[in-house]
């Protein structure tokens, strides 16, 4: 029978090794530890290392869909936590790219949506009507008391805003 390599003797606190000789077991492990840290500087070793993990790993499909799952729920359903991933995503983004990225990005998403035109058209009826009932006020600078020419007639006669298709 073969013998381990080293063997603990309990009543010592040192372990023997097959040469005979008696070792603390702390040797050991700052030996393990420096050899560790010695194999964990060679990065290529160790993207090796990974590439083989990942390879084993991957190739099992229903063990990478149950993490992904379990992954996907656990951080979808912490909303501060998705919206600090976005935020610093965001961040990123800009950073590298600037703010001029995003006008751009607004300016190009304006020009497509007013490509359609039943949605402007239903943006425009709906903000008309909602001037038409005083609900929103006129934006700063354009003049008046906040309301729209129509709304202020109504306020003042106190008659109700049609709603149901094209009133003057």
């Amino acid at each position: 029978m073969s013998k381990p390599d080293h063997e603990t003797d309990e009543s010592a606190e040192t372990t023997q090794s097959t040469t005979g000789r008696r070792v603390d077991p702390e040797v050991l492990r700052a030996a393990g530890r420096k050899g560790g840290l010695k194999v964990s500087q060679n990065r290529a070793h160790m993207a090796e290392i990974g590439r083989r993990g990942g390879k084993a790993v991957a190739n099992n499909r229903d063990h990478m869909s149950a993490i992904g799952r379990r992954g996907g729920e656990a951080v979808s359903g912490n909303r501060e936590h998705m919206a600090a991933i976005g935020h610093k995503g965001g961040e990123a983004v800009r950073s590298k790219y600037g703010p001029e990225f995003y006008s751009e990005i607004g300016r190009k998403g304006g020009e497509r949506v007013s490509r359609n035109r039943d949605h402007m058209a239903e943006i425009g009826r709906k903000g008309g009507e909602s001037r038409l009932r005083g609900d929103e006020p006129v934006p700063e600078g354009a003049g008046g008391n906040g309301l729209s020419g129509r709304a202020k007639t109504l306020r003042a006669t106190g008659e109700e805003a049609a709603t149901g298709g094209d009133t003057p």
